[in-house]
């Protein structure tokens, strides 16, 4: 039986969650809420939900609070929040998945969805809720580390450390610093999403480039990197590909 438990301060988005669960989500057999994050540690315990969804901004403690007060964190979490860009940021780097407020009940179901298919190891779990308790104490986003789930852990990387990434289907190959690799199944739309704003520029549907790397364009049109590795410029987007390595 999958059980849930919902924390969250306003009593109105946990009574209006528990609604869209108890309708769209037959999976879920029993949902408790909980408004008060101070007695949030002792629910769980008693409860040993599967699946949490828990608000960040709340009184008296915060998500990341009440986190860090369980020592067993055999559950994995749905993070609630009102849009704030950096939280979603920290939340995003550190593989998790989030919901905005107010909850679209579509967005509701696809998350529920690939919390039931995930098949990341729960010892993982723990080392992605470090990471996210590290991402929204630095002072700035550009120190974000990104979590990437591998079979045998989690791999924590700085955006400088990435030299390109390249799309394989609805995965994606990490190229990074010591000549590393990693293949990760997401796509890489996902992380051209999260990366562009650190300095990454996608240059082919299939290639994603951290301009720090780039030597120059050869005359072939292809992007030499100062690994001497070449990267093809699609033709759509070579304006947009010249204009970004413009500041670079």
């Amino acid at each position: 039986m999958l059980k849930v438990l919902l924390i969250d301060d306003e009593e109105r988005a946990t009574d209006s969650l528990q609604r869209m669960i108890e309708k769209f989500i037959p999976e879920i057999e029993y949902v408790k809420a909980c408004n008060d994050a101070r007695k949030a540690a002792e629910l769980i315990h008693a409860i040993q939900p599967g699946l949490i969804f828990l608000d960040i901004r709340m009184p008296h403690l915060t998500g990341f609070d009440v986190l860090k007060s369980m020592h067993d964190k055999n559950f994995k979490v749905i993070f609630t929040t009102a849009y704030d860009e950096y939280a979603i940021q920290a939340i995003r780097f550190s593989a998790f998945d989030y919901l905005l407020k107010p909850i679209d009940a579509e967005e509701l179901i696809l998350a529920v969805s690939r919390f039931i298919h995930s098949k990341q190891p729960q010892p993982y779990q723990q080392e992605l809720l470090q990471n996210i308790a590290v991402n929204m104490q630095l002072q700035g986003n550009n120190q974000f580390r990104l979590a990437l789930s591998l079979r045998e852990g989690v791999q924590f990387l700085m955006p400088h450390e990435i030299i390109r990434c390249e799309a394989h289907g609805n995965y994606t190959k990490f190229y990074v610093i010591d000549n590393k690799q990693y293949f990760i199944s997401k796509t890489l739309g996902d992380y051209d999403e999260l990366l562009s704003a650190y300095g990454f520029v996608r240059t082919h549907k299939s290639h994603l480039v951290n301009k720090n790397f780039v030597s120059f364009v050869d005359h072939s049109g292809f992007l030499v990197l100062k690994d001497s590795h070449k990267v093809e410029i699609s033709r759509r987007r070579k304006e947009e590909v010249m204009e970004a390595l413009k500041n670079n």
